[in-house]
Order: C-alpha cells, then structure tokens, then sequence
C-alpha cells in the first residue's frame, strides 16, 4: 500500500486532497491522509470581516471531514514538529507518521523582521483567534474610551500598505465610523484615528498606478490617515515609533507587514531560498527528493526568473499538478515521454475590497472598480468556498449582511 500524506490543511493542502481523491477514488492500495494543527479549513481571505463584525465566523470554517464524505481518506489533528525525509516519516505532538509520498503545504506564518516588541506587542491576522482577538479588542477599548478617551485607546496602527491592511483599513472604517457611531457619542467616535503604515511609496503595488490612485483617494474619504515612507523600528504596549524618531501612542498595532514560511525541523538535502522557503524543481519536488512535494507559501518556485507571489490562486493551481505528478509517479503514466508535468502559472488577476460595495480589480488586463467589482469579488471568493452546502450557507449569510449593521458583540 502506498501511503501519501499531506501536511497543512490551508488551500494548498486541501486542494491537493480533492484531486489526489478524485483520482484514486476507490482504489485500495492508497492511503490518503492530511494533517493539520486545527480540525477545520478557514478561508482566511474573509478573516478582515470577520474582525469587524460583517461576517459571522461560521462562514470562513468548514470542518475538514466534511469536505470529503468519504472514508478513502485519513484526517489526523496535530502540529507538525520534524520532518525526516531520509527516513520518510513525520513527527507530530506525541506520535509519528511514515509515509510514500510526502506534501508539505503548511504556509506561513506572520515576519515581524527581528523589529523590537514587534511579535510580542502586536496583533495579527492569520488565524480564527486572530480575527476574534481583534474584533474583541475593537469592542473593548471602546467601551475603555467612554470613561477615559486617551490617545492610545482610539488610535488604531496597521503596519503594511498590501492588500490584507488595506482590506482591514477599508473595513475598520466602516466599522468604527459607522457601526459604532450608532451606538457610542459621536464626540468619541470623531476622536478615533486609523492609521495605514506603508514602509515604501506606494500601497498595494501588484496594482496598476491607476488604481492605487484609486485606492488612496477612497481610503482618505474613509477618514484613512495613510502614511508612507515609514519604516516601524520599535512597538511597545502603547506606542509605535519609527526611523524618522517620530511614534504614535497607541495599543493596537496590527501587523500585516510580512510573513515567512511556517516550516518545522527538516531533516534532508534540502535547499532554501533568502526568505527560509524550501527550493523546487519545475515539477513541485523540493530539490534531492523525488517523492517529496511543496506548494503554496512555504515553498519558491522560480518562473521567468523570478519567485511567485505567495497566493492562494497561486497553492491551488500548484495543488493540481502536484496531485497529478504524484498520480502519475505512481501509476507510471507517461506525459510526452515524461513521467511528471511541468507547472506553469499564469496569473488569472487581483481584486480586493475596500468596505461594503466597493472593491477593485484587474483580471485579464482589465481594470474595474465600485458596486459591480464589489459584487465580483464577493462572487470570485463564494466559488473558492470548498463545498456546495457551505457556499449556500454563506451566500445566504451574505445577501443577509446587505440589510442588518455589522455586529458590535464580542465573541
């Protein structure tokens, strides 16, 4: 029996189970099994909603043994801690797995850069507790600032100008000088202060500079204070400084800066580029080993001379022809003379939103904004959903947020 196992329950990883299940559906001489820290999926490019109260958490989690009903595969809850690839097996918290072929797809993790008090004293986004950690926050320091409205309760610091602070940025807005003007004095809420750090000269560079235009005029009517060329050097509990000696009091700091790969102990001939990420062939095998396979964040693949973008468009496309070549590694099936398909990407676009009923995107060479990009980048992120049921569940979800305020509650 051949036994594959897939480390990381994220796009790349549950993507790849999908398709190697489809192709070895029913076949007994292969043992599926995909491991990951948390028993669910979380579709982590909604996480900034659920921070600000627009989306229920149910939405963004589907539990992993739900999205294949079928007992050809092994679901296994535990945290990665070594991997040995000379001896083909993988250490978890208490227990050891060997297997045939391996998959690692355990993405990334948030890079505060060595920055002093930076990982100690700072949110981030990257998980379900994340977004529930910042929503409660917002809710708390508001109900702080109505007995005492100092400086540091109602300034509100995102460290990095990409799309996820941005995304946050847009949504903090309306949540802040929307939702909660309902509900608290407006001479506090005309006291709160968001500000978007960005390090460079530009937010969102992926962008066209017609867009990122776009982008900045509509966050500084979102009452935004976007300041660029702003390196952070320090951040403590209640201050952000920078390299020009200037700092802001404040204690919420939200790093969306940067992330590395989330990689445990490897045991091998690997190879790893300047940013810790593990080095690939042209057919996804991490380099020295013919049956081991890297997709998505904790991986570099090199296409026309440069490393791709961190994406989960980029994890699910990878998924597939990892999942073929693996098909086809074991089943001996010959593509043109070769055993293993080349993987090639070809970006499809970008879109992102900036609060409810506007968003901005480029796919194909085409550029849009406003209601009608809004509605295609709701519709794009509801067809990534892994399963019918809970893509119904969601659009049901959404069309419902379109008639009630976010909500204000802790979780």
């Amino acid at each position: 029996m051949k036994k594959i196992l897939i480390l990381g329950g994220g796009f790349g990883g549950v993507y790849t189970l999908k398709y190697l299940h489809k192709f070895f559906h029913g076949n007994r001489n292969i043992k599926l099994i995909l491991v990951n820290k948390k028993n669910y999926f979380l579709f982590t490019p909604l996480l900034h909603e659920v921070a600000t109260g627009s989306i229920s958490l149910e939405n963004i989690i589907e539990p992993i043994r739900e999205i294949i009903k079928c007992c050809d595969y092994n679901f296994v809850q535990g945290e990665v801690k070594k991997i040995d690839l000379e001896n083909k097996k993988v250490y978890l918290n208490n227990f050891e797995i060997d297997y045939d072929f391996l998959v690692i797809a355990l993405g990334s993790k948030t890079n505060f850069y060595n920055i002093s008090g930076a990982e100690e004293n700072s949110f981030t986004l990257k998980t379900l507790y994340d977004a529930i950690k910042l929503r409660n926050h917002f809710v708390y320091n508001l109900e702080l600032a109505l007995e005492n409205p100092a400086e540091e309760l109602l300034n509100f610091v995102i460290v990095g100008g990409g799309a996820t602070g941005v995304e946050l940025a847009g949504e903090m807005s309306e949540y802040f000088y929307s939702t909660f003007s309902k509900f608290y004095p407006r001479e506090l809420i005309d006291k709160i202060q968001i500000f978007l750090i960005e390090k460079g000269q530009e937010l969102i560079p992926q962008f066209s500079s017609k867009l990122r235009k776009i982008v900045f005029d509509v966050l500084i009517k979102k009452k935004i204070k976007v300041l660029f060329n702003k390196r952070v050097i320090e951040v403590g509990k209640n201050f952000v400084k920078f390299d020009d000696k200037t700092e802001i009091k404040t204690n919420t700091v939200i790093w969306t800066a940067g992330i590395r790969p989330n990689l445990p102990e490897i045991l091998g001939k690997i190879e790893k580029d300047k940013n810790e990420r593990l080095v690939l062939n042209e057919y996804l095998q991490v380099k020295n080993y013919e049956n081991v396979f890297a997709i998505g964040d904790n991986c570099c693949f090199i296409q026309n001379e440069k490393p791709l973008p961190q994406l989960a468009q980029v994890a699910v496309r990878q998924a597939k022809i990892c999942a073929e070549n693996i098909f086809n590694l074991i089943n001996n099936k010959l593509i043109n003379n070769k055993s293993l398909k080349n993987f090639r990407y070809k970006h499809q676009g970008d879109l992102i939103s900036l609060g409810r009923f506007f968003a901005i995107g480029e796919i194909k060479g085409f550029s849009f904004t406003g209601k009608l990009a809004w509605v295609l980048w709701r519709g794009v992120y509801l067809s990534k959903m892994i399963s019918f049921p809970h893509q119904v569940r969601t659009f049901v979800d959404f069309i419902l947020d379109l008639f009630y305020p976010r909500d204000i509650s802790e979780l």
